[in-house]
């Protein structure tokens, strides 16, 4: 009888022990969870007049969460994209290529061209800490160009890129387009708080 409890006692502390174990374990796999880690959220937008819809198939090309090039038709007057990445550097970037339609002349004599090409980042710090930073060819204020029928093909093929990458402190390090002073528009754009604006944890 005693042997009996004997080895029933040994069953209950080898299952203890192995419960404990587990439960060790996923205590160690909630830790892992809750470290932070930087990450970066990337934002692109392209604008155009409606004219150019009229002249134009736009296609846009953007650089996705790998850094790879991805294409897409553009129908309406704005297309935006943002994604996120733990990944760092990566590379961010958005240009529009224009292929002018062969009835264009025909159409009109003149048209009201323009394209705005904005390309962003939100940067979150582990340690504490975010920032915007940003780059743009075009005002979406300023007034539409008035571009010569006979000049649309040569004006679709200027239209400029931006791009850029930023580093693993989440600094931008190389930047196609001209420093971004429409940080509040972004913002709105894409729903989030103007006052990233002027937060600066670095």
């Amino acid at each position: 009888m005693k042997k009996k409890n004997a080895l029933w006692m040994l069953a209950a502390i080898l299952f203890c022990g192995l419960t404990a174990g587990v439960l060790s374990a996923c205590g160690d796999d909630d830790d892992k969870a809750d470290e932070k880690q930087d990450s970066m959220e990337a934002l692109c937008h392209l604008m155009v007049s409606e004219d150019v819809l009229k002249v134009a198939d736009v296609t846009v090309h953007y650089l996705d969460a790998k850094g790879q090039e991805v294409t897409e038709p553009m129908n309406t007057l704005e297309w935006k994209k943002s994604w996120k990445t733990i990944t760092l550097p990566a590379r961010v970037g958005v240009w529009a290529q224009l292929t002018p339609k062969a009835n264009a002349a025909s159409l009109q004599d003149s048209y009201q061209l323009k394209v705005v090409t904005t390309a962003g980042y939100i940067f979150n710090s582990a340690k504490g800490g975010e920032w915007v930073e940003g780059h743009t060819e075009g005002n979406p204020s300023t007034a539409a160009e008035e571009v010569k029928a006979d000049n649309v093909a040569e004006w679709c093929n200027n239209v400029p890129k931006v791009r850029f990458e930023v580093d693993k402190q989440g600094l931008c390090i190389y930047s196609g387009g001209n420093k971004n002073s429409l940080c509040e528009w972004i913002m709105n754009l894409f729903g989030y708080d103007i006052n990233l604006c002027y937060i600066n944890g670095k």
